[in-house]
């Protein structure tokens, strides 16, 4: 069967054949869903051959073959190079013994002795025609408008699952390289947790033996402070775990909220702090036990607590945090006599690595972090987080974590 290749190539064949690659269909193994289709062609069409084709660069492949024995073709040889050309209507061809663009297909002259050919173009949203579903008989033949519109319905349900099995097929991929990422996340957070402890451990252990080994001659006031940064090391310590078995159980999916008490983690992150003698924290009001992990809670309060500290340029700085709550929520207010923040600043502060290229009382320039994890921390849990701040008088800062039960501390 040698014809000479002359058959006619759309003009976007270069974008059509990317996108039918894109679907990484070809080659693939029969589906019953694409059996059914070519089944229902038949019987509509009343004709004893359906296919379901696709036009590769140089063969014409059957993705579904109802009626006849046969999974490939080439080009030069599939009357459906002429189907694609025309995007709006299903091509008819009654006798293709009478039509020089078939007589003289060794399919027309040959077996299987084709002789009516009619096909649907399978067009993407993007319009290219991939192929065709297509339905042959041995004898002439015609379709009513019923059945062409039927045979374009069914091309429609083969580019459906096309697009179906690509989205699932994305999807799948998306989701491995999610379980790669989180693979290596977590690797990263075990390295650096371990680099993190190992200083911290050492401050410790630097700081206790100062003690034993100079504590007699030191002032009470030289103990104490000795006593705060061992004391510090170690809670940031324990810290570090908790954020790296936190973020190990969201990882996994095995986050469980549990009630953690507000007034302990408060004073737990002030102890943490230390704060200069000039920093004055004032407690008001009755703090509860809330729905929300307290390795989370704690990020919370660390971050908007510390914040308050850094970015104070009073003589004395003055922070009064306190609580209140209705029937749904618990509200926790952070209030400063601080720098303040500019109004046009005020929603991007909470955006991620956003800095408003200020220093702090240090110094140091933030990085953009710590208030969009404390945004994200607390939208996870169901809540909320406002600003009102005034230039060069300071800022309150207002939490609010869905309500469950009145317990105080």
């Amino acid at each position: 069967m040698s014809v000479k290749k002359n058959y006619p190539v759309p003009a976007n064949e270069k974008q059509r054949l990317k996108e039918l690659y894109d679907y990484d269909i070809l080659d693939t193994l029969s589906e019953k869903e694409y059996d059914s289709i070519t089944k229902i062609a038949t019987q509509i069409c009343n004709v004893p051959v359906s296919l379901i084709t696709f036009l590769d660069k140089d063969r014409q492949w059957f993705k579904s073959h109802l009626g006849i024995d046969m999974t490939e073709m080439p080009r030069e040889f599939a009357f459906c190079n002429y189907t694609i050309l025309d995007h709006e209507n299903v091509l008819v061809v009654k006798d293709m013994r009478v039509d020089k663009r078939f007589a003289k297909n060794p399919l027309v002259e040959g077996e299987p002795h084709a002789v009516f050919y009619a096909g649907a173009p399978l067009i993407t949203s993007n319009g290219n025609a991939l192929g065709s579903i297509c339905v042959l008989d041995a004898k002439t033949n015609d379709l009513t408008d019923g059945q062409k519109e039927a045979l374009k319905s069914l091309a429609d349900q083969v580019i459906t699952r096309l697009e179906l099995h690509k989205k699932l097929s994305e999807l799948s991929q998306t989701q491995e390289k999610l379980k790669k990422a989180n693979r290596k996340l977590k690797e990263f957070s075990s390295i650096a947790s371990h680099d993190m402890k190992t200083p911290l451990a050492n401050i410790s252990l630097v700081s206790r033996s100062f003690q034993i080994r100079y504590g007699e001659t030191l002032d009470e006031d030289a103990l104490g402070y000795l006593a705060l940064i061992d004391r510090s090391a170690k809670e940031l310590i324990m810290f570090i775990d908790d954020i790296l078995i936190n973020g190990q159980k969201k990882a996994g999916k095995e986050e469980k909220k549990i009630e953690a008490d507000s007034f302990d983690i408060i004073h737990k992150v002030i102890n943490l702090i230390a704060p200069p003698p000039d920093i004055e924290i004032n407690l008001s009001g009755e703090f509860p036990k809330v729905q929300m992990d307290k390795t989370s809670l704690q990020q919370v309060f660390q971050n908007l607590i510390t914040n308050a500290i850094k970015y104070n340029d009073k003589a004395k700085a003055i922070i009064d945090i306190s609580c209140n709550w209705d029937k749904s929520y618990h509200y926790f207010s952070i209030a400063d006599n601080g720098t303040g923040i500019d109004e046009q600043n005020l929603e991007k502060i909470f955006q991620h690595r956003q800095t408003l290229e200020k220093t702090d009382r240090y110094g140091n320039k933030g990085t953009g972090i710590g208030l969009s994890t404390v945004k994200e921390i607390i939208e996870d849990n169901g809540g909320k987080i406002t600003v009102d701040s005034v230039k060069n008088k300071g800022s309150v800062f207002q939490i609010s974590i869905p309500y469950i039960s009145t317990t105080l501390g």
